[in-house]
C-alpha cells in the first residue's frame, strides 16, 4: 500500500467560497479567526477544506488537521487529542500547571480532576504558543461528529482568537445536531452546484459519457458533487430522487452498497473493523483484525473506498457515507465480533468500556465495572457530562440492584453538584429509591437527596435529619472518610445555615468533632467560618486567608465555591474575585451551572459592597435567571436580597418591599431564617434611607434584640450599626448604648476592618457631645475606608448631623457634603437627601433660601402624605409601606405642622400647591 495523500480536486463552480477561504485563511494568519462551511453532505466541504489547506501552505502556515468521528462521538475529548498530538512539541513549553491540566485531559499524564475552564483555557495557551512561532490553521471536517468536550473547547478557543494568528475552520452539515457552539463564528453556506456548473464538472472528468447521460445526472442530483461523480463513475443517474437532498443521500449510499457487496469478505470485514474502530489507527486495526495484517484492505484502496497512509500509520474513508453504509448492511453479531475484538485491544478504559457496552447481550457485572471504570476516567479528565453518560450506561448494566443503585446515586450525586441539572438528578434519585428505600441510605445518595431537598423542595428538617443520619453512620466506617465526606460536611453547613437555627449547628460542631485528622480542610473552615462569625477562631480564619490566596491558582470549581461561602459572612469576597469571575465564566461557557449560580451570586455581593451597586443589579438579575431556568428555587433568594438592598438604598421603597415580603412569605412558614432575616435587614435599610427610624428600629430588633448578637445569626452583624442609629434616633437611648457596646466587646474588628469601621461608627453614634466627633474622626480615618463608600457616606452623615447640632456649622457642612457627594455616586437618592436636609439646615442651598411645605419633608413623609391626602387610612398605609400604623400615625403628626395644616383633609390642597410652586 502506497502512502495516500489525497489531491485537492479541481473545484467546479467554488470560485465564492475558495475566494471567501482565501480572504479567511490570509486574515487569521494576522489576526486570527474562526469560519464555519455548513453544508448538506456531499456538497463538497472536504474538498474544500483541503483548498483552505494549500492556501496555508501557500502562506507559509502550519495546519493541524482533526475530524468528529460519526461512532467515536461518545469518547471524551477524542477530537481534542486529534488537534493537540500534532503539537505535542510545544507540551513542554506551557507553565506546569496548564501543561498537566491538558495532558490529563488527553489521558497521557496524572493530575487532579481538571475544571472545565481550565481544560479550555490549557487548549487556547497550547493553539496560542504553537501559533506565536508561526501561524496556525487547525481544520476540523465532520464538526456534527465531534464528541462533546471536544466540542466545547473549539467552540471556546473560536471566541478568543483576537490577535492571535490562529484560524479555526470547521466543516458541518447544517441540522446535524451535535454539540458544537458555533457562537462567534462566520458562517459560510456551500450551496449545490448549478445545473451549468455541474455539467461542467461532468465534462472534464467523464468527457466519454455522452450529453444525454450528464444532463439526466445533473438534473437527478441536483448539484450534489458527490453524487454526480459517484453515478458518473458507474455511468448511470441515481433513480427516483425526485431532486431532494436525503434522496440524493440513499441513491449515493446504494451505490456504495453496491460497490462493497462485491468485496472480498475479509475486505468488509476489515472495513467494518476500521468504520466501529474511529481513529483510522492501523496498528489498532491490524491487531484486532482475525490475521493480525491489513493485506485485506488492498480490494477497497484500489476501488478507492478507503485511502491509507503507510507513513502516518493511519487510514480514512473516501467519505463518511462509506462508513454509514459498511455499519447499517452489517449484522449484530458482526458488529459484535468486532467490538468483542476492539476491546481486547484497547486498554484505555472508555474505548474499552464502550466497546463492551456495544458488545453487550444482557446485564453483565464484569462489562457493568469496565464501563464504571470508563466514568471515572472521564471524570478525572474533566468530562463531567460524559462520567454521567457513562455511570448511567454502567447501572444499566447492572445485574445486581445493590450496584446499580449505587452507580446510579454516583450519577446523581456527580450531577447535581457539577453539571447543576437538578431535574435529572432528581429523576435518578428517584430511580435508585424506587422499590428500595433503603438505597437513600448510602452516604452519595443522601447528599445529593438532602441537597435536592434544600434547594429545589425548600425542606430543610428532612434534609437535615436524612444527612446528619447518614453522616454519623459513614463516620462508624473510616473508609468512608473521603471526598464524599467533604461535600457531605459541606452540604450539612449549607442545610444549618439556611435553616439558622442554633440546635442545627450544634448537630454540626459534633458532627466537624469526629472528623479524622486526615479530613479535607475545606469541610472544617467553612463549618467554623459559615456557623458564627462571632467565634471564629483565629486559626480558622488563617486557614481561610491561606485558601483564599490560593484561589488564583486553583481550577478547582468545587473548593473555590466552598471556600467563598466560607468568606461571605466573613467580608472576604473581595479576595475571592478573580476565582469568582472565572467560576461565572465557565458556567456561562456551559460549565458546572450549579457552581455558577453561587458564584454569581457572590459577585453581585462583592459588587454591592463595593459600591458597584449597577453590577450588582446586573449580576443579581442574571442570577435569578439562571435559577429559574435551572429549577434552583433556594437559591433565587440570594440575588433578590441583593435586589432588595439596592432598591431599599437607592429609594425604591415598593420594589424593596414587595421582594421582601416575598421573601418573607416563603421562608418563615418553612424555617428558613436566614432568608428572612436577608428581607429584615433590606428593609431596615429602606426604612433608614427615609428616615423612618421607627420602622427601621422594628425590623432590626425582629433580627436581634439589642444588646445582643445571638448565635448563628450572621445578619446581626452586618446590621449592627443599622440597630444603633435607628435606637438612637428614635430615644432609645440605653438600647443604643448597650448594643455598640456589645459590638465591642465581640471584636470584630478581628474578623475584618469592615467591622471595625462600623463598630466604630456606633461607638461614636453613642458617645457623649464631648468625646463623639473626635470618635467620629477617628473612625473615618481608618486605613481602608474607602472601599466602602456606602458605609463611609453613612458615617460622615452621622458625623455632620452632630457637629450640625453642636453648632460646628462649617464642620458639619464639609462632612454633609462629603456624604451628600458619596450618596449621589451611588445613585442612593434617598440618604442624598437627607444629607442635602441637613446640609440646608446648614444655611447651605442649592437653589432654595429657606425650606418650607412640602420640600421639608422627608421621602417618608411626602410619601405618606400623598397616600392620606388619597384617601387611605392610617392602616391602609401601613399595610402599603409595610410599616406600623403608629408609625404612620407618627408621620402624620410631623407632617401636618411642616405644612401649615391641622387636619387630614388639608392635605391635598397643600401638596397641590407645592407642585404648582
Amino acid at each position: 500500500m502506497a502512502n495516500a495523500h489525497p489531491p485537492t480536486p479541481r473545484l467546479v463552480g467554488r470560485a465564492r467560497e475558495v475566494a471567501a477561504l482565501t480572504d479567511f485563511v490570509r486574515k487569521a494568519a494576522v489576526d486570527g479567526g474562526a469560519l464555519l462551511l455548513t453544508g448538506e453532505p456531499g456538497v463538497g466541504k472536504s474538498a474544500l477544506l483541503h483548498a483552505a489547506c494549500d492556501v496555508a501552505d501557500a502562506e507559509q502556515m502550519r495546519v493541524v488537521r482533526g475530524a468528529g468521528v460519526e461512532y467515536e462521538s461518545d469518547v471524551s475529548f477524542s477530537a481534542l487529542h486529534q488537534l493537540v498530538v500534532p503539537l505535542a512539541a510545544w507540551l513542554p513549553r506551557l507553565p506546569d500547571a496548564t501543561r498537566a491540566t491538558l495532558e490529563t485531559t488527553l489521558g497521557i499524564g496524572s493530575a487532579p480532576i481538571p475544571d472545565r475552564l481550565a481544560v479550555f483555557d490549557a487548549a487556547l495557551t497550547l493553539f496560542r504558543l504553537a501559533a506565536a512561532e508561526l501561524p496556525l490553521l487547525v481544520v476540523i471536517d465532520d464538526m456534527h461528529w465531534v464528541d462533546r468536550a471536544s466540542a466545547s473547547v473549539i467552540g471556546f478557543v473560536g471566541r478568543r482568537l483576537d490577535d492571535s494568528r490562529l484560524g479555526l475552520l470547521a466543516a458541518a452539515r447544517p441540522g446535524a445536531g451535535g454539540f458544537f457552539d458555533r457562537t462567534g463564528w462566520r458562517d459560510v453556506v456551500v450551496p449545490p452546484l448549478a445545473d451549468a456548473e455541474s455539467l461542467e464538472l461532468l465534462a472534464h472528468q467523464f468527457a466519454h459519457l455522452p450529453i444525454r447521460v450528464h444532463r439526466e445526472i445533473a438534473h437527478e442530483t441536483q448539484g450534489n458533487p458527490l453524487a454526480l461523480l459517484e453515478f458518473a463513475s458507474a455511468g448511470r443517474g441515481p433513480t427516483g430522487t425526485g431532486g431532494q437532498v436525503d434522496g440524493t443521500v440513499r441513491e449515493v449510499k446504494a451505490l456504495y452498497n453496491a460497490r462493497i457487496a462485491v468485496l472480498p469478505s475479509a475486505t468488509r470485514s476489515l472495513m467494518l473493523l476500521a468504520a466501529l474502530e474511529g481513529s483510522g489507527d492501523l496498528a489498532v486495526i491490524a491487531a484486532a483484525s482475525l490475521t493480525g495484517t491489513l493485506d485485506d484492505l488492498a480490494p477497497a484502496e484500489l476501488d478507492h473506498l478507503v485511502l491509507v497512509d503507510d507513513a502516518a500509520g493511519h487510514m480514512t474513508f473516501r467519505h463518511p457515507l462509506i462508513k454509514s453504509v459498511m455499519v447499517d448492511r452489517s449484522t449484530f453479531e458482526e458488529r459484535r465480533g468486532v467490538h468483542l475484538a476492539l476491546a481486547e485491544v484497547f486498554t484505555d478504559p472508555e474505548r474499552r468500556g464502550h466497546h463492551l457496552a456495544e458488545a453487550a447481550l444482557c446485564p453483565d457485572e464484569d462489562t457493568a465495572a469496565a464501563v464504571e471504570a470508563g466514568a471515572r476516567s472521564t471524570l478525572q479528565r474533566g468530562d463531567v457530562v460524559g462520567a454521567v453518560t457513562r455511570l448511567m450506561r454502567a447501572a444499566d448494566l447492572s445485574p445486581d440492584r445493590t450496584q446499580r443503585n449505587r452507580r446510579l446515586a454516583d450519577a446523581a450525586f456527580i450531577g447535581a453538584f457539577s453539571t447543576g441539572r437538578l431535574e435529572d438528578a432528581s429523576r435518578l434519585l428517584r430511580d435508585v429509591t424506587r422499590g428500595d428505600p433503603t438505597a437513600a441510605e448510602t452516604l452519595q445518595a443522601a447528599v445529593t437527596a438532602s441537597y435536592l431537598l434544600l434547594t429545589s423542595e425548600a425542606d430543610v428538617t428532612t434534609a437535615h435529619q436524612l444527612l446528619t443520619d447518614a453522616i454519623r453512620s459513614a463516620l462508624d466506617r473510616p473508609e468512608a472518610c473521603g471526598d464524599d465526606l467533604t461535600q457531605a460536611v459541606y452540604t450539612l453547613s449549607s442545610v444549618c445555615q439556611f435553616a439558622g437555627r442554633a440546635d442545627y449547628w450544634e448537630s454540626l460542631r459534633e458532627i466537624v468533632a469526629r472528623l479524622p485528622p486526615s479530613a479535607i480542610t475545606d469541610a472544617v473552615v467553612i463549618a467554623a467560618a459559615q456557623g458564627d462569625p462571632l467565634v471564629v477562631p483565629p486559626a480558622t480564619l488563617e486557614k481561610l486567608d491561606r485558601a483564599i490566596t490560593g484561589l488564583d491558582d486553583s481550577m478547582d470549581v468545587a473548593h473555590i465555591v466552598r471556600t467563598v461561602i466560607a468568606a461571605f459572612n466573613v467580608d472576604r469576597l473581595a479576595g475571592c474575585r478573580g476565582a469568582l469571575d472565572r467560576v461565572v465564566h465557565d458556567g456561562r461557557e456551559g460549565g458546572a451551572a450549579g457552581s455558577a449560580v453561587l458564584a454569581l451570586t457572590m459577585v453581585a455581593f462583592d459588587d454591592y459592597r463595593s459600591g458597584r451597586w449597577d453590577a450588582a443589579a446586573r449580576a443579581a438579575h442574571e442570577t435569578k435567571d439562571l435559577c429559574a431556568d435551572l429549577g434552583y428555587r433556594l437559591y433565587t433568594w440570594g440575588p433578590l436580597y441583593g435586589l432588595a438592598l439596592v432598591a431599599a438604598n437607592r429609594g425604591d421603597r415598593d420594589a424593596c418591599i414587595a421582594q421582601c415580603r416575598a421573601m418573607l412569605d416563603w421562608a418563615e412558614p418553612r424555617q428558613f431564617g436566614w432568608v428572612a432575616n436577608w428581607a429584615r435587614h433590606a428593609l431596615t435599610e429602606a426604612a433608614l434611607a427615609h428616615g423612618d427610624f421607627e420602622t427601621a428600629y422594628a425590623h432590626a430588633v425582629s433580627i436581634t434584640e439589642p444588646g445582643s448578637l445571638g448565635t448563628h445569626n450572621p445578619e446581626a452583624v452586618w446590621t449592627g450599626l443599622d440597630l444603633v442609629e435607628a435606637a438612637h434616633h428614635t430615644g432609645r437611648t440605653a438600647q443604643a448604648r448597650h448594643h455598640a457596646a456589645v459590638l465591642q466587646q465581640a471584636d470584630l474588628g478581628r474578623i475584618t476592618p469592615r467591622f471595625a469601621f462600623t463598630t466604630a461608627a456606633a461607638a461614636a453614634m453613642v458617645a457623649p457631645d464631648a468625646e463623639a466627633p473626635g470618635l467620629f474622626e477617628r473612625a473615618v480615618a481608618l486605613p481602608a475606608v474607602e472601599s466602602w463608600p456606602f458605609e463611609l457616606a453613612r458615617v460622615r452623615l452621622a458625623l455632620g448631623e452632630r457637629l450640625r447640632r453642636l453648632r460646628r456649622t462649617r464642620d458639619a457642612r464639609v462632612q454633609l457634603d462629603a456624604a451628600r457627594a458619596g450618596f449621589e455616586r451611588l445613585g442612593a437618592v434617598p440618604w442624598a437627601h437627607r444629607a442635602a436636609t441637613e446640609l440646608r439646615a446648614t444655611g447651605v442651598s442649592r437653589g432654595t433660601a429657606t425650606v418650607t411645605g412640602a420640600d421639608s419633608l422627608t421621602p417618608q413623609e411626602l410619601e405618606v402624605a400623598e397616600l392620606a391626602a388619597s384617601g387611605l387610612t392610617n392602616r391602609e398605609i401601613a399595610a402599603r409601606l409595610y410599616v406600623s400604623p403608629r408609625t404612620v400615625s407618627a408621620h402624620l403628626y410631623r407632617i401636618f405642622p411642616k405644612l401649615g395644616i391641622t387636619s387630614r383633609a388639608a392635605l391635598r390642597d397643600a401638596l397641590g400647591d407645592a407642585a404648582r410652586h
